[in-house]
Formats: structure tokens, sequence, C-alpha cells
């Protein structure tokens, strides 16, 4: 069974694995939980203590202030706090960078590493925003029952329905979302002045065929701090963790590798 503890307003149900010396702590999501890493877990526990957990307002997390995703990186301050992680290397899978990035911001000395994945989200620059608000509009207007075969690349639709029915299992775990309101910087996103704090080993990954933040504007957002990688995958779509997991997992292997030798 899951955990719980209580934070600013809020509750977070989390989880932990293994018991290795550094942290990994994965952020999901906007149609996931803390379920949604079941490809990555059971590879890195051996060596890491993984933590996974809930934002406020998704799975049976509570956002009893109805802060929302204001609140996402004071969040996860409060979880590592709470669970005695002094440092953690961080991954942020869509909406999850919105958590992960202002936090390595805004306390780097607590961020080993960073994999901002399939995300643009939490970088305040107004040329992204613009492209994010464009391409998830265009995204806005795929049908209801086509919007998962279509977040995700054609080849894995073809090869793993049984994948695509799953996350739609685990999506449906979480409450109706609320209107949305942006990820601009009034909802927390950082100023492009604020990005040379981000002096952590950080990798920006993208889906060849993602439709919902497109690789062309997840290179234009790692160009922003220089000393990041891009990493694109080809034949895949918006969830690369979850479509091909082994590649993922590579590429963040060599993310721990860097930030821990």
């Amino acid at each position: 069974m899951p955990n719980s503890l209580e934070v600013t307003g809020g509750t977070l149900v989390y989880d932990e694995f293994g018991e290795g010396p550094e942290t990994i702590v994965f952020v999901h999501d906007a149609g996931g939980n803390h379920l949604s890493w079941w490809n990555q877990i059971p590879v890195f526990q051996d060596r890491f203590r993984c933590v996974t957990y809930e934002v406020r307002g998704w799975g049976q997390s509570q956002d009893l202030s109805g802060e929302g995703m204001t609140a996402f990186s004071r969040d996860l301050g409060e979880l590592m706090d709470r669970l005695r992680i002094d440092r953690a290397a961080l991954v942020g899978q869509s909406m999850g960078g919105f958590t992960a990035l202002p936090y390595a911001v805004r306390n780097p000395d607590r961020v080993a590493a960073l994999m901002m994945a399939d995300t643009v989200v939490g970088i305040g620059d107004d040329v992204i925003l613009k492209g994010l608000e464009e391409s998830l509009e265009a995204a806005s207007s795929l049908a209801p029952e086509a919007w998962m075969t279509q977040t995700f690349g054609s080849a894995y639709v073809a090869r793993s329905p049984e994948g695509v029915f799953l996350y739609n299992q685990i999506r449906a775990l979480n409450p109706p979302p609320e209107s949305f309101a942006g990820y601009g910087i009034e909802q927390g996103a950082v100023t492009n002045d604020e990005l040379p704090n981000l002096t952590m080993p950080v990798v920006f990954v993208a889906g060849s065929e993602d439709v919902l933040i497109p690789p062309s504007l997840i290179k234009q957002a790692a160009e922003l701090i220089p000393h990041s990688r891009y990493v694109e995958v080809p034949t895949c779509g918006h969830s690369v963790y979850w479509e091909l997991p082994a590649e993922f997992n590579a590429i963040l292997e060599d993310l721990l590798a860097e930030a821990y030798g």
C-alpha cells in the first residue's frame, strides 16, 4: 500500500523502493500518477532509493487549499524534507517538468541531476510558452477516443494495444482535470534569468513523433541551458518512458553516471 504525508494545504500519496545511497524522485505527467513508473523502478531500485508520488489533485493526493500547480515545487521540497532526502536526481515527465525544473532552479544544492522528459514546462520563456500553447491547442482538437492512440507513437500503438489500455486505466484513476490555467511565470515557471542556476547535469528527452510537445520545441528549450543535452528518440510519441523504456532507462543511466560518477 502507498504511504501518505501532509504538506502545506494538501496531502501526497507516495511510494519508496530500494535503499541505495543516492535517490531518484520521479514526477509523473498529467495522464499518470505514482503507478506510472513500472518500467523504471525494477531497473533502478537495486542501486538507488526510488521515490514516486502523486502531485496534489492527482490520484489519491489531495489539494485542500486549491493552490493547484502553483504549489507543485513547494510540495516536492516538503516531500524531500519529510523523507529526509538531502539531495536527489529528479525525473519530470511532461507536466512533471513543472515541478522538477522550478525546484531545481531554486534549490540547486539539493538536485544532483535533472531529466526533462517530453517537456518544456517550467520554463517561462515567451517563445517557449507561445510554442507550447500552440501545440497544446492543436492537440486539444483531437477526438477523445483518438487522444491516447494519437499521442503515443504509431509504432507503439501497433505493437502494444495492451500498453495503451494500461495507460488509459492508470489515467482513469485521476480525478477529472480542472480548467487549465497555463504554465506561465504566474503559476510558478522560472524566468530566463534564473536558468543559469541549473548547474547540475540536465538532459531533455523528446519522442520524434510527439504531437503534444514537439521535439523542435524541446530542442529550443534545451538550447536555453548551454550545458544541457538534448536526446531525440526515434519512432516514439509523447511518453518515451512508457513506449520505449529500455531507451529511456539508458538515457537516465547516462545522466546518473554524470551526476554520481
